[in-house]
């Protein structure tokens, strides 16, 4: 019997007792329409959906029992829910649930209305317990806030309860819940307890950014991306418009976390694509659900037959299961099938907003911005949004002070150091610095989401062992935290700080050499290939970063190693069919560029170089006239100081 895949999604955007949201819905009806689409087998997927009005407590906790109650031995139930999120204070008479004295809950379209309570933890996990008994896989996947603060983005969170839920409303099998056995399941948050969730602007609607992110990865990364895997990209996504949401995974031990999302039931997103004419239009086999956007700007973005002419398509509509192309400067025979890859992606302008009233300040910013462009004209890397416009701006410029300018990500982080004395260069330094934070995110945003290449290439961190000079080969590599994240820790030796070494090894693990270049973006927004340039890996073969010696990690120059001080790097690999150019991607940190600009660089090889061309310098530089399969897998790595034992440490350096 085919195995079964039940799923309840509950999207909640307007509340009987509690602020509305915008981007609940969306983001169930974008996950309903990705697994219609591309879950695997005979039986299409059990949905059940729950928005507003229907989302009430009762029948989330019915639809629990009832829906994914159904699910037997071998079969996946998800539970979905994007809504507010906030925290109570237990009842005495359940002290023993949880010693903080506070516990987190969902909030339910009529939860505070009246007597109704929001949803416990405790309870979910009651409720999943009798679910996953059967044997079945158990999913959860929460967009909700767990504390509640103030950002700029709207957020999923309300206040804390000031009293206690009545017991009386809350399941009666609640008090005998510690005496139950865990349950096993994989939970994907959005964020830590003492984070908020934030909503974006993504294909002209308003969506979680967690839930975006995450339906992102699923769609690029294909049916035998782990949880873990899966959490690790979208944590790439979120970092990039969101400085404190990181999203987390439960259990981060080796075991269930690292097997195939949903079981591996989901029809792989890049088997090959293919072009044929379909009537009086050209499609491919691939849309939406596969990943495939124009982009919010409505970007040009293209596919292209592989080999040695270029002959390339541009994508004009995209529906859910497939999307319909224009051939560019070549006439396709109509009873030919053409395989495809993707081409050129969206590189659109990162958007900057302007807080603070100075108005000489600030124009003299957005005047620099404004001719900054090639013969004068706007910059095309950035372009400045109105609080009209009904998108949260990526950067913001901080004008509260006469001559004075600061950059922000999205919630409020500074992104490089105060920038002063304006006037004296008429805010290009300032502009210069908006482009070059602009082209970093670009080249962390690049992805193909069709590659047939992204189940066989990895990037693997190993310990290096003290006075260990060469990599190993079979070491098992280093796994991410909870929240994506590789963490390396400094040490103690002889009472001084001593920065981690790790080995960084780059694995093919398919049956045709590739060639991959190792990027690493630093906390000081500095994107270079140091650590790997490029070169060919054979099939099933292992590359190692610097030839095999140790990899140092430490804080930034100038910053105090000290408990709690962390850093995080990013290391980006970047995999072809054929061989390219690294040097399209290469950006010193911010600041380091001024006064002279970043050219592009004159000698641009390969489709991946050329892609680099275009997210980077904004370039039409030819390359050579040919295309292929690429991915780029990145992975975050955090550098942190623990807190010190006995006598305080020094640094050595």
């Amino acid at each position: 019997m085919t195995k079964r895949i039940f799923a309840l999604l509950v999207g909640v955007d307007r509340y009987l007792a509690a602020s509305p949201l915008e981007g609940c819905c969306n983001d169930v009806r974008a996950f309903a329409d990705f697994l219609r689409v591309r879950a695997r087998g005979d039986e299409k997927p059990d949905i059940r959906i729950l928005e507003d009005e229907q989302a009430t407590r009762a029948a989330v906790i019915a639809g629990l029992t009832d829906h994914l109650g159904q699910a037997g031995p071998g079969d996946t139930a998800l539970f979905w829910f994007s809504g507010h999120g906030s925290q109570a204070k237990v009842p005495d008479e359940l002290w023993h649930l949880e010693p903080t004295g506070t516990i987190q809950t969902l909030v339910c379209h009529d939860s505070r209305h009246g007597d109704v309570a929001e949803l416990w933890d405790k309870e979910l996990s009651l409720l999943l317990g009798g679910i996953a008994a059967t044997g079945c896989h158990v999913v959860v996947v929460a967009d909700s806030c767990h504390s509640f603060g103030v950002t700029r983005d709207t957020i999923r969170a309300v206040p804390p309860l000031e009293a206690a839920p009545m017991i009386d409303s809350l399941l009666p099998e609640l008090r005998r819940v510690a005496s139950l056995p865990p349950v096993e399941h994989v939970v994907l948050a959005a964020c830590a307890s003492d984070e908020s969730a934030v909503e974006t602007w993504a294909d002209g609607q308003a969506h979680g950014l967690f839930s975006w992110s995450l339906l992102t990865a699923m769609r690029r990364l294909g049916p035998s991306a782990t949880y873990r895997e899966l959490l690790t990209a979208a944590r790439c996504d979120v970092e990039r418009h969101a400085h404190r949401q990181v999203p987390k995974l439960e259990p981060v031990t080796p075991g269930i976390a690292d097997q195939p999302f949903l079981g591996g039931r989901i029809i792989p997103s890049a088997t090959g694509m293919r072009m044929r004419r379909v009537q009086s239009e050209w499609e491919v086999d691939a849309g939406s659900c596969h990943g495939l956007s124009i982009g919010p700007d409505n970007d040009d973005v293209r596919v292209a037959v592989p080999g040695p002419d270029l002959r390339e398509a541009r994508v004009v509509q995209v529906h859910p299961e497939r999307s319909i192309v224009q051939p560019l400067a070549w006439e396709p025979d109509d009873d030919l099938q053409y395989p495809v890859v993707i081409s050129r992606v969206p590189t659109p302008a990162v958007t900057v907003g302007v807080e603070g009233e100075h108005v000489s300040t600030r124009d003299q910013v957005l005047t620099a911005l404004a001719t900054m462009g090639p013969g004068g004209g706007p910059s095309p890397h950035v372009r400045t949004v109105d609080e009209h416009e009904g998108r949260t701006p990526e950067l913001y410029i901080d004008v509260r002070k006469a001559d004075r300018v600061r950059i922000r990500d999205g919630e409020g982080a500074a992104l490089c150091d105060e920038m002063t004395d304006i006037q004296r260069d008429g805010g290009r330094r300032v502009a210069a610095a908006l482009e070059h934070l602009a082209r970093v995110r670009r080249v962390k945003a690049l992805v193909n989401p069709l590659s047939a290449l992204v189940d066989v290439v990895s990037v693997e961190l190993v310990n290096a062992h003290p006075g260990e000079l060469t990599a190993p080969w079979d070491r098992p590599p280093l796994r991410p935290n909870r929240d994506g994240a590789v963490h390396l820790r400094y040490r103690q030796e002889q009472g001084l700080w001593v920065p981690p070494t790790v080995f960084v090894r780059l694995r093919n693990d398919s049956d045709r050499p590739l060639y991959f270049v190792l990027l690493n973006i630093t906390e000081k927004h500095r994107v270079h290939a140091g650590l790997f340039p490029g070169a060919q890996v054979a099939p099933r073969r292992v590359g190692a970063a610097l030839y095999g010696r140790p990899v140092e990690l430490r804080l930034p120059v100038g910053r105090s190693v000290e408990e709690g001080a962390t850093t995080l790097d990013w290391l980006v690999l970047l995999a072809a069919e054929k061989e390219f150019s690294s040097s399209p991607f290469e950006l010193p940190a911010v600041g380091e560029a001024w006064p002279g600009r970043t050219r592009a660089p004159l000698a641009v090889t390969g489709l991946l170089g050329r892609l680099g061309l275009a997210a980077v310098h904004r370039d039409a530089g030819a390359t050579d006239d040919s295309a292929c399969d690429w991915v780029t897998l990145a992975v975050p790595v955090v550098t942190e100081v623990p807190a010190a034992r006995g006598d305080e440490a020094r640094v050595r350096r």
